[in-house]
């Protein structure tokens, strides 16, 4: 009798299980529901309890209709009704409830308050997302996204009245989603989102610089709580926060200031950008110090603007990288993948096969990295002859960078305007990172500009370094970028 006991035990234990998860909030709108989208993902379980506040972890799932009679329409703690918006989502048609992300409610149903429900900084780690995206979560951590930039974090840990109100807001993926994103969501202006972020404490600085772990997260680009208008070239419905292509460039003007480029209505845009960089001759005589772009401006030479030009402006502004479906997600997200990496074989599709893509890349890769050198080559050679100084044809804080001494005021005078103009379409095309590949009639009209202007002075072309190699010589340009770098932080802690 005992043995027949223990089996009608075991052979009920998976229904008894089930109707468990049921109950607890799997199939009633809770969560997690560990159901990755394709294949097993990364068991994360453990690390989403770990996010929750540790009033939270004795809490058991309520269901998402709990959640709903406060945070729906006529409710009293949000606007716009989070609620609501959800119910509208794929998220509550597959079940997929609050709890699934912001784990139990049953202590906060009890006690209202911000302490005991998964919130803030912590609700925004992909981990949340993970439970069910696992390949996706997968793939994303592989990216450069998944990571803060380290000199922005530690400049933001030190002084976050600056660099976080103002460098947060591309990287930092939790301080974008809070002040950022979910308020253009809620259709504020970028005044009105200047004004907000303006009025942050700095205790409140300090909060997001703690719970900064990436510089983008999955809710930077997807919107968890609404079905939004941003929809892909093929009509998916993935709820995007901003859209895939655009060719509005008037984010990128020259000066632009950081509410305008920030807010730039294009997924990828609003941060890769070169934040409102100026090329005009008032602007390059008045800046001197450093590089005034910003490290990423893909956006700006995808669309072709924002190089010192010459007075017609060139033929061709645009590639037809500029109107592909999608654009920089096209060839960046092939087959939606999240490591944002580009594959030939699947990115360069249909407009070309792998080995003309390789064979293209190659060639222009070469082009540009040859042309790069011996544009600053040149610009050397010019410095050798006014100064007697190889160095003094760049920006003023980077000969100092490493230990070397820079012109006076009267003497960086007596830079003439076409060796500034050079120099900024140098830094332009090697801040960009693609090396002519996203527009490669844009990028090869800079630095032809430049070599004109350095014509105009008398300056022989450069010899042929026809010894290096590629790698040897993307080494050399490196240094100038990374010594660029260094020197905009120092330049950054002196105001200059």
């Amino acid at each position: 009798m005992r043995r027949i006991t223990w089996i009608l035990l075991l052979g009920a234990a998976p229904i008894l299980i089930l109707l468990l998860l049921i109950v607890t909030g799997c199939g009633g709108g809770g969560g997690p529901v560990q159901q990755p989208e394709t294949g097993p993902g990364t068991p994360i379980s453990a690390e989403f309890v770990q996010l929750q506040p540790a009033a939270q972890r004795s809490a058991v799932n309520v269901g998402s209709d709990k959640c709903a009679q406060c945070h729906n329409a006529s409710g009293r703690l949000d606007s716009p009704a989070f609620f609501t918006l959800w119910s509208q989502t794929l998220h509550a048609q597959k079940n997929v409830g609050c709890e699934a992300c912001h784990g139990p409610g049953s202590v906060h149903v009890a006690n209202p308050s911000k302490d005991n429900i998964l919130r803030g900084t912590s609700v925004t780690n992909p981990v949340v997302c993970g439970q069910c995206h696992g390949p996706t979560h997968d793939q994303f951590k592989n990216s450069r996204h998944a990571s803060p930039v380290e000199t922005v974090l530690e400049e933001a840990t030190s002084n976050p009245n600056v660099y976080a109100r103002t460098c947060f807001r591309c990287h930092s993926a939790q301080f974008r989603v809070a002040n950022v994103d979910d308020p253009i969501a809620e259709e504020k202006t970028p005044d009105q989102i200047d004004a907000n972020i303006a009025a942050l404490s700095v205790a409140d600085l300090q909060t997001f610089v703690a719970g900064t772990h990436e510089s983008a997260a999955c809710v930077t680009c997807h919107d968890p709580h609404r079905v939004t208008s941003n929809l892909t070239s093929t009509g998916n419905q993935a709820y995007l926060r901003y859209p895939t292509a655009s060719t509005d460039t008037t984010g990128l003007a020259p000066g632009a200031p950081v509410k305008t480029y920030t807010t730039i209505n294009h997924i990828c845009g609003r941060c890769h950008n070169a934040r409102g960089t100026n090329p005009s001759d008032t602007a390059l005589q008045a800046s001197t110090v450093r590089p005034s772009m910003h490290y990423g401006p893909q956006y700006n030479i995808l669309l072709g603007v924002g190089g010192v030009e010459g007075a017609s402006g060139p033929v061709v502004r645009t590639s037809t990288h500029s109107t592909a479906p999608d654009q920089c997600v096209h060839c960046h997200m092939p087959n939606k993948r999240h490591t944002f990496t580009v594959s030939l074989d699947t990115s360069c599709a249909p407009c070309h096969t792998a080995a003309d893509a390789a064979a293209r890349s190659d060639a222009v890769r070469n082009e540009f990295l040859n042309g790069l050198l011996a544009l600053r080559t040149r610009m050397e050679n010019w410095a050798q002859g006014a100064f007697n100084n190889p160095a003094w044809w760049d920006y003023t804080s980077s000969i100092t960078e490493e230990g070397g001494t820079a012109p006076t005021s009267s003497q960086e005078a007596q830079v003439p305007i076409e060796i500034k103009r050079a120099r900024y379409n140098y830094y332009f095309l090697l801040r960009e990172g693609s090396f002519g590949i996203h527009n490669t009639p844009y990028s090869r009209y800079l630095l032809n500009i430049a070599n004109q202007n350095l014509d105009a002075l008398g300056v022989a072309p450069a010899p042929t370094r026809s010894t290096l190699t590629p790698k040897q010589i993307f080494d050399i340009l490196q240094k100038d970028l990374l010594r660029a770098k260094a020197a905009d932080v120092h330049a950054d802690e002196h105001n200059l």
